[in-house]
C-alpha cells in the first residue's frame, strides 16, 4: 500500500464530515484547509462569514451534472466578502500532475484559511493529499 493510499484512508477514517449547514458537509483537514461538498449560496455565505475564510478554490466544473453553484455565482459571493477566488475545474477522477502543481501554486500563494469546494469533497481531498505527500505545500 502506498503512502498516498494510507493518507487517504486515514483521512477518511479520522476526519468524518461535520454537517454545519442545511445540506453541506464540511471537513477541516488542517488549520489552513477546509473542504466542502456541494454547497448552496446561503450556506456558502454563512460559512465564509463564520469561519473567516480568506480564499476559496472551486474545483467542480460548471458543466458537472447537477451543479447548483457556478463560478459566476461564487465570484459574486467572494467579491462581496472580499475573499480570493480561484476556479480550478477538475474532471471527476482525473487529477493530473499538472493539476497537483497548479493546486500547490494556488495554495502557497493564497491567504489562509482556504475553503475547497467540489461535488463530494473527493477531488479536493485528493489534490490536497497528493500535493502534501509530494512536499509541494508550504505550511
Amino acid at each position: 500500500m502506498t503512502n498516498l493510499v494510507r493518507i487517504c484512508i486515514l483521512t477518511f477514517l479520522f476526519l468524518s464530515p461535520v454537517t454545519l449547514f442545511a445540506q453541506s458537509a464540511v471537513t477541516q483537514v488542517s488549520s489552513a484547509v477546509t473542504i466542502s461538498d456541494e454547497i448552496s449560496l446561503q450556506d456558502l455565505n454563512q460559512l465564509i462569514d463564520r469561519s473567516r475564510f480568506r480564499s476559496v478554490i472551486l474545483q467542480r466544473p460548471d458543466h458537472d451534472r447537477g451543479n447548483g453553484l457556478t463560478v459566476y455565482q461564487l465570484r459574486d459571493v467572494a467579491e462581496k466578502a472580499r475573499v480570493s477566488l480561484i476556479y480550478q475545474p477538475i474532471e471527476n477522477g482525473s487529477n493530473t500532475q499538472t493539476d497537483i502543481y497548479a493546486f500547490a501554486r494556488y495554495y502557497n500563494s493564497l491567504p489562509k484559511p482556504i475553503l475547497l469546494i467540489c461535488k463530494s469533497g473527493k477531488r479536493a481531498l485528493d489534490l490536497y493529499t497528493q500535493a502534501k505527500q509530494q512536499g509541494l505545500l508550504n505550511d
